[in-house]
């Protein structure tokens, strides 16, 4: 039996030959992957390319128009996929880059730096969700460090009042905290001076 053409294998996998796409694979495949070896030199970043292009070229079936081309076709996706892995490479060096310099991988405190962060940016929405006289009495005890008869100038209120605000605010803060203890250490929770 004669072996078949790309052009006759195009036409068979555009009546849902699934067959036919697995003897172009094999006919392809390693023409694909030492291509991409050229440049990505990664085994498994090749294989998934390769395997990529296959995929595509089986949901793209319908829209080849001159199965004459296939080489060409296999030829510009192979070198779209692997311009894609390089900018999918570079954006990943670039974060790492900066994660390194926000908090070095081999830093003892490194998971602690991203935990405390997480855990400042939770309490000021949970600030921000309180009532507007609880929020404006605990912003100006904890970051201006008003006293309670300050603040209850400012206000209009009694220093009682005041100090039932903050109270209520530290209450709601501390069932945050409890609730976040797992992500983080006793010692970086009591240094928030909540």
């Amino acid at each position: 039996m004669a072996e078949l053409t790309d052009n006759e294998l195009i036409k068979r996998m555009q009546q849902g030959d699934t067959g036919a796409l697995g003897i172009l694979y094999m006919r392809y495949a390693p023409s694909v992957g030492r291509f991409a070896y050229r440049f990505v030199r990664v085994r498994e970043d090749i294989d998934d390319i390769t395997h990529n292009i296959f995929c595509t070229l089986w949901e793209n079936r319908m829209a080849l128009k001159n199965p004459e081309s296939l080489k060409s076709y296999l030829f510009m996706m192979t070198r779209n996929a692997i311009f894609k892995a390089y900018r999918h490479n570079r954006i990943v060096s670039e974060y790492e880059a900066d994660s390194q310099m926000d908090a070095p991988a081999d830093s003892p405190d490194a998971e602690r730096i991203v935990t405390a962060k997480d855990l400042l940016e939770m309490i000021e929405l949970r600030v921000a969700e309180m009532p507007e006289m609880q929020r404006e009495a605990f912003r100006m005890s904890r970051y201006d460090h008003l006293t309670y008869a300050e603040i209850a100038e400012k206000l209009g209120v009694s220093p009682k009042t005041v100090q039932y605000y903050i109270s209520q605010a530290l209450a709601e803060l501390r069932k945050l905290t409890d609730a976040m203890i797992i992500f983080t250490t006793a010692d970086m929770v009591a240094n928030l001076n909540i």
